[in-house]
């Protein structure tokens, strides 16, 4: 899902639909150029991007979350992350069953 707002991201904006949809969501915070090897999850994991850039492989294509950009990933889904190597990125994490 991409951002669909001529106003900037507001991480409390974002806080607030993710517990309208019944998500408790924590912040987290990658450095410069980090990098997740190829792993899945139990559980549908779903990420919101707050500054900074990150790139999820899945099935062999690649997609590239900016500020606002929100993926979830089904479980059991392969597929590895790896972060700008320009700045930090700082992204709201949440799951479901």
């Amino acid at each position: 899902m991409r951002w669909n707002s001529d106003k900037p991201v507001s991480q409390s904006e974002i806080e607030s639909e993710m517990r309208k949809q019944g998500l408790d969501c924590y912040v987290w915070q990658d450095g410069i150029s980090a990098y997740y090897p190829t792993h899945s999850h139990p559980y549908t994991e779903i990420r919101w991007v707050i500054y900074g850039s990150i790139t999820f492989g899945v099935n062999g294509s690649e997609v590239t979350l900016y500020p606002g950009d929100c993926l979830e990933l089904p479980s059991n889904v392969l597929h590895y992350a790896k972060t700008s190597d320009e700045r930090v990125t700082v992204y709201l994490c949440a799951s479901k069953p």
